[in-house]
């Protein structure tokens, strides 16, 4: 379809949309908010601050790699070491207690299956 088909008020829209790079990347990625927005468009007009807000959200989720490598840096350096490895070994511990529990019954099962059926004498 082309632009001089579309309703005015979507050709406004459409222009709105390329002005603003961060919706512009949101309606590409989720086309099911182009109906979302264009509504809020409508409502609202184009100078309300809601629509800096969405440009602030889009522009605070996106981190460079550096600063995704140092906020990982940061929180690998504020972890307890120890307590990780005390939980490890209690974690351990636990799944022995279940596997020698699979064990005895496995074991249990195969003594039932060895014995010989019940044979009542007055047959």
């Amino acid at each position: 379809m082309s632009e001089h088909n579309l309703h005015p008020s979507v050709q406004k829209f459409k222009a709105f949309v390329n002005r603003h790079p961060s919706l512009k990347q949101q309606v590409r990625k989720d086309h099911t908010r182009i109906q979302h927005y264009y509504e809020k468009w409508m409502i609202l007009g184009e100078d309300d601050p809601y629509w800096d807000e969405v440009s602030g959200e889009d522009q605070k989720e996106r981190l460079t790699k550096k600063e995704w490598m140092r906020q990982f840096g940061d929180l690998l350096q504020e972890i307890d070491w120890e307590d990780v490895s005390k939980h490890i070994d209690d974690l351990n511990g636990a799944i022995g207690q279940i596997q020698q529990l699979i064990s005895n019954v496995q074991q249990e099962k195969q003594k039932t299956e060895r014995r010989p059926p019940i044979q009542f004498p007055y047959y």
